[in-house]
């Protein structure tokens, strides 16, 4: 079984630290200030309206209209997105291959947090670890996620018994889910078209604290097509989401002529262009790191013996330094992880705080 901590960072996949997540109810503008903390709300709460339009204004950039019982569909929204951004695989549907499947219960696993944080407590059991819901609710979270799915064209991938992300309990049926939190990432919707039932919509996932792009995402939504026990907490179900190319959303000119502005030639255009390319090859040349994962495994078996079993997860930045970062377990390991910096000078062992900074071992 994997570690606590690995669901800690789901924001350090992309960067290290983390910061607070802020998610509201649907439909405005987006105001000035943002609220630290998210607005206590409830299933029922998330189908009125009048309710969630408070809110509003938390994720919504611009002048947007939402439809009004879209309520705490921004969940489901944020966890595609947050997938997409951390795991880099497509959306799971029925041709997505096994080697992806890590995709579905990762999505899973961070709607179940969010859920758990921001609108009810749905768990029916916790442990240092997990969040383990009925199925029921896990029928209902994969609807949201998954429209296939709720239409019965898409069924759960095979749960192997070392997933990191979901296990199942045989004893009482129910699924549980590794906790944790998204740290400085947020959805922000920039737009929403009215296509017959559906609905199209552009999102971006940002980073809080200097508003860089993670991605940029057109994501459509479908009325639910689930009919499941439980009282559904979302009036949809994404059945599409693609991920934008940044390039075309800037708008850049391809049309005849635009290559070549007054006074310049096609000659000094390429100029421009190979020193431009020199230079990122020379800057990526830099950033390559001097030892190989392979060498960094060597040196990270020597903290606490090979005896120990280490799981490379990826490189992570703390402070100035980059690390490969290798998860470890292991009779008299005191620590959920072992770093070693990309130079091999610095073997450290410690744990990831709550807050995504690191207690080192003395």
């Amino acid at each position: 079984m994997m570690h606590f901590n690995k669901m800690k960072r789901w924001g350090a996949v992309i960067l290290a630290g983390t910061m607070a997540f802020s998610l509201v109810g649907c439909g405005g503008k987006k105001g000035d200030s943002q609220a630290d903390e998210p607005a206590e709300t409830t299933t029922e709460a998330a189908a009125d309206s009048s309710e969630a339009d408070d809110d509003s204004e938390e994720f919504v950039d611009g002048s947007v209209d939402l439809p009004s019982d879209f309520g705490d569909m921004i969940y489901p929204l944020t966890s595609l997105m947050v997938e997409a951004s951390a795991k880099g695989l497509p959306y799971y549907n029925e041709d997505s291959t096994e080697d992806e499947a890590d995709s579905f219960w990762f999505s899973m696993a961070v709607l179940t947090s969010l859920m758990n944080d921001y609108v009810k407590d749905v768990t029916v059991d916790t442990d240092e670890n997990y969040l383990y819901l009925e199925e029921e609710t896990v029928n209902m979270y994969a609807s949201a996620l998954y429209d296939a799915f709720a239409k019965g064209n898409l069924e759960f991938p095979e749960l192997p018994e070392d997933d990191t992300y979901a296990v199942y309990n045989d004893e009482d049926g129910t699924y549980g889910f590794l906790s944790g939190g998204i740290g400085t990432m947020k959805a922000y919707i920039t737009d929403c078209e009215e296509d017959g039932e559906d609905y199209i919509l552009t999102a971006e996932l940002r980073d809080t604290d200097n508003d860089d792009l993670y991605g940029r995402y057109e994501i459509t939504i479908t009325p639910t097509s689930y009919d499941g026990d439980e009282d559904n907490a979302f009036a949809y179900g994404v059945s599409a989401f693609e991920e934008q190319d940044s390039d075309e959303e800037e708008g850049v000119d391809f049309s005849e002529g635009a290559t070549e502005e007054e006074g310049d030639t096609a000659e000094e255009s390429s100029t421009e262009e190979t020193d431009e390319t020199t230079e990122e090859e020379e800057s990526s040349a830099d950033d390559e790191p001097e030892i190989s994962e392979d060498e960094a495994l060597s040196l990270a078996e020597e903290y606490y013996g090979e005896d120990a079993e280490y799981t490379f997860e990826d490189i992570i930045t703390v402070g100035d330094y980059e690390y490969y970062n290798f998860a470890v377990d292991g009779e008299g390991v005191s620590s959920t992880n072992v770093l070693v910096s990309v130079d091999g000078e610095n073997v450290l062992g410690g744990v990831q705080n709550d807050d995504g900074s690191w207690s080192f071992d003395q």
